[in-house]
Order: structure tokens, then C-alpha cells, then sequence
């Protein structure tokens, strides 16, 4: 694959970015790669956007140097067992992880702190905490969540700026209650619900009562007691009968799972900590099922390992990828 056919498939400048990094830090550029870079620098918006993917890559190259504990399963005795071995890294191996680790860190600093900046409320990495607005509506938010909160004279707003949360609301007629989202809005018809504003299409969980959805467009839906849904701003996905319990079962530490994709699961498990984990190649379609705790995020990502027979690449508990 040529370089010009490489910057196509990266989709954006972070991407690009990140992949020319990791580029130089490897094999010395030759003249057709140089004069690709050259030409690829001299648009402004990239110019930016490598000078600040460069200054976080600095901190996080000595990750480069640490060994990678690459995990297989072997047969012995009609049984799996499994064995670590550590080596150097291997810059084939591991370097598009990292490429992708490091677009993934810069977007992170990028985008974090001015969204905490906009909202009222938020959580850390892995933090899971209760408050009570001012209406004394009780909300429960997941790790990585930020929201803010207004009251006017005719509504109550919650603006759900990234994660989850589940709304206990506190009931008052003359003001309803409104969870705004990027692509359309919740407004409570009774007691308690959940929404989780993750990837490009909310989803919603009922468990108590119902709640009306509006996207964007002018979509609209009613969601019932037990039903949950997922919308974009053009539409709203038809409600479906669930197990709320375990649609929001994060509310209490766990993940709760029937038949997800692997990939699916593992980016949810990864929202608990920092660092960079990731499914490669066809692994990513393994079916899933169980019940994995969400305090103890390594060791879910351990079982899950071991119990579909995988392999691991790891730089620390950092930068972790599993594959066949």
C-alpha cells in the first residue's frame, strides 16, 4: 500500500497524524516517504495537529521500551493451560497499537477537559457517583460522565455531555423534566430512567413509568416500563422489551451480557480505566455472554482471554490487544 493510498484510509487528520509519528519513530523515512510528509505538513490544520500529537507522544514513548507480555493458550493433557512470555517489543506488531493508542490519547486531552469545563457535574475514569440537583431529582452516573444542570421557569434541563446516567426525577408538574442529548432529547413521563450518550447513537432504558423521545429531525417515540431504545437525529429505533435491570447494570459495578460482540464488550470494560485495550482482526465478532465486574476491570478482561482461547499483546496494563 502506498502512502497516499495509506493517508486515504486514515479518515482524519488525528489518524494521519498519530500514523506518521509512529512512522519516524521507525525505520528512517525514505525520499518518497519524506516528500509524502513534507507535502502532508504543509497544510496548516495538519502542521497543528502533529505539533500536538508530538508533545503527547513524548510522554508516553518510553512505553516503547517496556515488554510485552504476550499470553497463548498451549495444550496439555486435553486441557488449555496457558503460558506469559516477555520479549522487546516488536515495532511490527505493536506499532499500529500504538498509533491507534495515541490518536486515542490526544483526542482525550483535546476534548476532556473543555467538556468539563461545560458541565456542572462529572466523573473520572472508573468513577461511579450520586448527586441530587437542585430539583431533587436523584441521578446516578457512570465513569467518564459529564452533564450539566438549569432550571428555567418553564422546564428543567439535564445536558448529557458524554457517559451515563440514570434519572430518579422528582416530580413537579409545571416543570418537566428534559435530558438533552447530541442527537435529540428525553423527557421524562414518570419516575426513573437511563441514557447513555457513548459512540453516535444515545440509548435509552425505561424502568420505571415512560419517557418521550425527540430527535433532532422531529422524530418522535414513546418509551414504556421495560422497553429500552437507541435514536440518531434522524430517527428513533423501534422500543423493545429488555432487562432493564441489566441494561443499567453498571449502576452497581457490573456488565451484563447476552450474545455482544466481543469488541463491543471489551470497549465497555475499557471506559473503566486508562490506557488503550482493543479487540484485532475477526475476534472482534466472538459472541458473548456473562456477568463481569466492573470494579475489577483486568480481571474481566483476564476471563474473557482465557475463556475464548485468545491472545494478548500488552505494553503494562496500559496498552493491552487482544486477538486469535
Amino acid at each position: 500500500m502506498s502512502v497516499e493510498d495509506e493517508d486515504a484510509r486514515l479518515e482524519t487528520a488525528e489518524d494521519q497524524a498519530a500514523d506518521w509519528i509512529v512512522r519516524q519513530d521507525g525505520e528512517p523515512l525514505d525520499e518518497a516517504d519524506q516528500a509524502a510528509f513534507a507535502a502532508w505538513l504543509a497544510v496548516p490544520e495538519h502542521r497543528r495537529e502533529f505539533d500536538r500529537q508530538h508533545a503527547v507522544w513524548q510522554r508516553y514513548r518510553r512505553m516503547a521500551s517496556l515488554p510485552v507480555r504476550i499470553e497463548q493458550p498451549e495444550q496439555r493433557g486435553g486441557r488449555h493451560r496457558w503460558r506469559a512470555a516477555s520479549a522487546p517489543i516488536r515495532r511490527r506488531i505493536a506499532l499500529p497499537a500504538i498509533a491507534a493508542s495515541l490518536a486515542l490519547i490526544v483526542v482525550g486531552y483535546a476534548e476532556d477537559w473543555p467538556m468539563r469545563l461545560r458541565a456542572d457535574y462529572s466523573t473520572g475514569i472508573g468513577e461511579r457517583r450520586t448527586i441530587t440537583l437542585a430539583d431533587g431529582s436523584v441521578v446516578r452516573m457512570d465513569g467518564g460522565t459529564a452533564l450539566a444542570f438549569d432550571r428555567s421557569d418553564t422546564q428543567r434541563t439535564v445536558r448529557l455531555l458524554a457517559g451515563a446516567a440514570q434519572f430518579q426525577v422528582a416530580p413537579d408538574r409545571r416543570h418537566p423534566f428534559l435530558v438533552e442529548t447530541r442527537e435529540g432529547s428525553v423527557t421524562a413521563l414518570g419516575t426513573v430512567f437511563s441514557v447513555q450518550e457513548r459512540g453516535d447513537r444515545p440509548e435509552v432504558a425505561v424502568l420505571q413509568h415512560s419517557v418521550a423521545i425527540r430527535t433532532s429531525a422531529g422524530a418522535r417515540a414513546i418509551v414504556h416500563e421495560g422497553e429500552s431504545t437507541s435514536f440518531t437525529a434522524e430517527r428513533v429505533e423501534r422500543p423493545t422489551r429488555t432487562d432493564v435491570q441489566a441494561a443499567t447494570a453498571w449502576t452497581r459495578g457490573k456488565l451484563i451480557v447476552f450474545d455482544r460482540p466481543l469488541g463491543e464488550v471489551v470497549a465497555t470494560i475499557a471506559r473503566e480505566r486508562h490506557g488503550y485495550w482493543t479487540v484485532r482482526g475477526d475476534a472482534a465478532n466472538l459472541r458473548v455472554n456473562g456477568v463481569y465486574n466492573l470494579d475489577r476491570p483486568l480481571d474481566a478482561l483476564d476471563a474473557l482471554e482465557k475463556s475464548l482461547g485468545l491472545r494478548s499483546m500488552r505494553i503494562s496494563d496500559r496498552l493491552i490487544v487482544l486477538s486469535r
